[in-house]
């Protein structure tokens, strides 16, 4: 009885983790155009490269407004975190002629 009842908390153990075996894709961007509605904000995150005109859109986010702003909260509140741990992060742009 005792291997059974261990059996049933690793398997629920188990449901908690990721899946290591299913892949989890990864998304590198440098550029982002935004749309929004009343009902949900759209971002588009894209590549930027000399290698193509414009910039190549990569995956499409839509989200509620509601978590729209919880995460930009959450975005603020890390970089807060990151610049106090490694100091300012420098936003460099460019200069208009």
């Amino acid at each position: 009885m005792m291997n059974r009842e261990k059996e049933k908390t690793v398997n629920k153990v188990a449901l908690n983790q990721p899946d290591l075996n299913s892949a989890i894709p990864e998304v590198y961007t440098n550029a982002v155009l935004t749309n929004m509605t009343p009902y949900e904000f759209e971002i588009t995150l894209g590549l930027g490269s000399n290698n193509y005109e414009g910039v190549r859109p990569v995956v499409n986010v839509r989200m509620s407004p509601q978590f729209a702003k919880e995460f930009t909260q959450l975005l603020q509140n890390n970089i807060k975190m990151f610049e106090e741990k490694f100091g300012e992060i420098k936003v460099f742009k460019p200069e208009v002629n």
